[in-house]
């Protein structure tokens, strides 16, 4: 998840701002999992049609982000032990393989941007915003994916990028500090720095597997 600048802002379509503003609330849990989102208070909310809001709920629920349910409403989506262990399960595998096709390909550069991003976690770090934290953590793992060389890959990591982020917001509660969340990806950029395959497959595995044990009790 990229930051965009405010021309590209201006650029997107309405429907997909507000998308984007319904997603960030739902981050902050200003929005629960299970509420249901009703047109009129959202268009009220937004100061919009009613058609742009459709237009958005149609856009977070290709997403899977919301669920439309026949002469019931729009929902946010449950997220469930079951998703979370799929999510897992589904990072390790594309994650582990990605990030060894991309060291090879790890140029000054890359390594410099990857260096920013890690920087800019230390200070959200100790501003503990947590949120923030998650973001960067998105621009991590993107960029590094990113440049594997496989474009199926890319795209298919793409389309996971709503739901990844979605399942973040609730790590803070298995970190014993923001530190922590940052230490791993400060370890994790070493071992990238080192070229090491084995230091490198085995920190991102440690990376996404760590809150396995937390989160479901295995």
């Amino acid at each position: 998840m990229q930051p965009y600048d405010h021309n590209v802002i201006m650029q997107k379509p309405l429907s997909e701002l507000i998308a984007d503003q319904i997603k960030r609330k739902i981050w902050n849990e200003e929005i629960q999992f299970g509420e249901r989102l009703l047109e009129t208070e959202l268009a009220e909310t937004y100061d919009v049609s009613r058609s742009t809001i459709r237009e958005a709920l149609k856009i977070l629920e290709s997403e899977e982000l919301v669920v439309s349910q026949a002469r019931k409403g729009t929902y946010v989506a449950d997220f469930t032990d079951q998703d979370a262990n799929e999510m897992i399960e589904l990072r390790t595998l594309i994650e582990s393989h990605a990030f060894m096709q991309a060291m090879p390909r790890l140029e000054s550069e890359h390594l410099q941007k990857l260096e920013a991003i890690v920087s800019e976690m230390k200070e959200k770090a100790d501003e503990k915003d947590w949120n923030g934290l998650f973001d960067l953590d998105m621009q991590f793992h993107s960029f590094v994916v990113g440049l594997c060389g496989n474009s199926r890959i890319i795209k298919i990591y793409d389309s996971l990028q709503v739901q990844i982020r979605t399942f973040l917001m609730h790590l803070d509660r298995y970190y014993s500090s923001p530190q922590s969340f940052y230490d791993e990806h400060k370890q994790l950029l070493d071992a990238l720095v080192s070229n090491d395959v084995h230091t490198v497959n085995g920190r991102v595995r440690e990376h996404i597997e760590y809150v396995e044990t937390k989160l479901l009790g295995q």
